[in-house]
């Protein structure tokens, strides 16, 4: 049974961008489907139905089953909504203060069933959560849904017919070639010509003239900035140090300044060259890669290439890096393809730009397939180091990543940071959140108990279940 916390009769959980209260006592009401929608195409949600929304005092629903009867056929009626992602366990019946109420768990729908939209209308029934309210979602966010939804083409393979070959930087090109060289001479494409080269990667591709072109990932591989944002306006990429502890960066790099190329390629080079040298580190040997790498500047290296490889870069936000003295930071455009717990088992790739993936891991970056996250966990684990946090935002979709670099202290720390993991990823096993915060199992079964006991979590449907924070 799911626990809310009521006092004096009045749940004391406000509504969020995945908690929402509707008053329908006998039948479903029609605010139900935008929300239902706005839940799918963000992050899942909880409606609680049979609760006054601006008291937050239970009302009642005075026929349960009949609304859960009338709920069933209109998810399974195609005129009313696209996609039906519920199963019976994520239905329940609850009494509170002597009243039923009926508790829907909306599931985040993955990337192939989005858009999610109601009332035979993508274009006006498609919504996504902000907040506490439920908005319709732009053309331009459901361009980005269905570019995201499809599996028939990749966004960074698309040829820019309005770009030239011209546009791409002839150094950046050298000098990415020689990293290859140097990490596989006897690679077959050293000896190709630059055009053959840059085809056989598919940084350019031909039109129905014949004439070559650089694709979505060839310029923003090796492309000059001002030619890439010519494309993508919002294209930005960022990188600042703050390792005096002060509120302002002691070092920065950043496109439209004129001090680097401003590429994908170029910007990776000269932050992974920062890293390096803020760890005491400089010597070069294989592709980005150093003789003298550690642990840790792989895992902030990592962090990194995984921002470029799956940013949208046609988002509103730019790409971001901050470097403090306990902290990696790394931002980046677009949400996440796929459930956090499966990106920490690994094994599971699905990059939004795998052609930038595939070009990566010829230097030595992004070779193992479905591998980084888990890479990172494995790190931390060595370390002593909590699991990143990963906390995305709708308006506008971003994916913050915070790499943090003191070890686990306190065991308050544990606790939150074992919550913190179930707001993430409701769903998450055991095994996820031990091999995330680098914990025995047999002892974060017993910090999960103490935190079951106090009630501040709550586990729902078994094994096939979720977590539930009370706060």
């Amino acid at each position: 049974m799911t626990r809310f916390n009521i006092v004096d009769g009045r749940f004391t959980q406000q509504e969020s961008d995945r908690l929402e209260f509707k008053s329908s006592r006998s039948n479903l009401s029609k605010d139900f489907w935008p929300t239902y929608s706005a839940f799918a195409n963000t992050f899942g949600g909880t409606i609680v139905i049979g609760v006054d929304d601006s008291t937050r005092e239970p009302v009642g629903v005075e026929d349960p089953e009949k609304l859960i009867k009338e709920l069933w056929d209109l998810l399974n009626d195609g005129k009313k909504v696209n996609v039906n992602l519920l199963s019976p366990k994520d239905i329940e019946v609850i009494e509170v203060s002597g009243k039923d109420l009926v508790v829907v768990n909306v599931p985040r729908a993955e990337r192939r069933k989005r858009p999610v939209y109601i009332n035979g209308s993508m274009e006006n029934g498609t919504y996504k959560r902000n907040g506490e309210g439920d908005y319709h979602c732009s053309i331009t966010e459901l361009k980005n849904m269905l570019r995201d939804s499809s599996d028939s083409s990749s966004p960074d393979s698309e040829i820019l017919t309005e770009a030239d070959i011209l546009d791409l930087d002839e150094h950046s090109i050298s000098s990415f070639r020689e990293r290859l060289s140097k990490r596989n001479p006897s690679h077959p494409w050293n000896d190709r010509s630059n055009e053959d080269f840059l085809r056989l990667v598919g940084a350019i591709s031909k039109d129905g003239d014949g004439i070559y072109h650089p694709t979505v990932a060839g310029i923003l591989m090796f492309g000059y900035d001002y030619s890439i944002m010519a494309i993508f306006p919002n294209y930005h990429l960022d990188y600042l140090e703050f390792l005096d502890g002060g509120s302002g960066w002691s070092y920065r790099i950043s496109t439209g300044t004129g001090e680097f190329t401003g590429n994908i390629y170029s910007f990776i080079v000269e932050v992974s060259n920062r890293i390096s040298l803020n760890n005491g580190r400089s010597k070069e040997l294989d592709g980005i890669a150093r003789i003298d790498d550690t642990m840790i500047i792989r895992a902030q290296r990592e962090l990194l290439v995984n921002a470029l490889v799956n940013a949208d870069y046609h988002g509103l936000k730019g790409i971001r890096a901050e470097l403090r003295p306990n902290s990696f930071m790394v931002r980046n455009p677009g949400n996440l393809r796929i459930p956090l717990n499966e990106m920490l088992d690994g094994g599971v790739s699905d990059p939004r730009n795998p052609h930038i993936a595939v070009m990566l891991s010829l230097i030595g970056l992004s070779e193992r397939a479905g591998s980084g996250v888990s890479d990172i966990v494995a790190t931390c684990n060595k370390l002593g180091l909590p699991y990143p946090s990963y906390v995305e935002t709708s308006d506008p979709e971003t994916v913050t990543v915070n790499l943090s670099l003191n070890a686990w202290s306190e065991r308050m720390d544990i606790d939150d940071a074992i919550i913190d993991k179930m707001r993430q990823n409701p769903s998450i096993s055991l095994d996820s959140i031990a091999q995330s915060l680098g914990m025995e199992k047999n002892k974060l079964v017993r910090r999960v108990n103490s935190l079951k006991d106090s009630g501040r979590v709550e586990r729902i449907g078994g094994t096939r279940g979720r977590w539930a924070v009370n706060d």
